[in-house]
């Protein structure tokens, strides 16, 4: 699961030198960015509208159906 992943790169960040912990959020804003993905369609699935959802992401309408309406 996506969230667990996260997890453990964050909790792995303590005591880490700067390159390393670099690393490892260039690894959960990957997670992040396919956890994202996922809900999205999952919420467009169950019936959500572009609107709802970009309402909950904290961006316009047209933003969020540019960057997932074609999945």
């Amino acid at each position: 699961m996506e969230v667990d992943r996260m997890k453990t790169l964050v909790g792995s960040m303590d005591g880490m030198g700067p390159a390393e912990a670099l690393n490892a959020v260039a690894e959960l804003q990957k997670e992040v960015g396919r956890t994202e993905a996922s809900l999205v369609r999952a919420a467009r699935q169950s019936g959500l509208s572009w609107e709802a959802i970009a309402l909950c992401l904290g961006v316009s309408k047209q933003a969020v159906h540019k960057k997932y309406g074609k999945q």
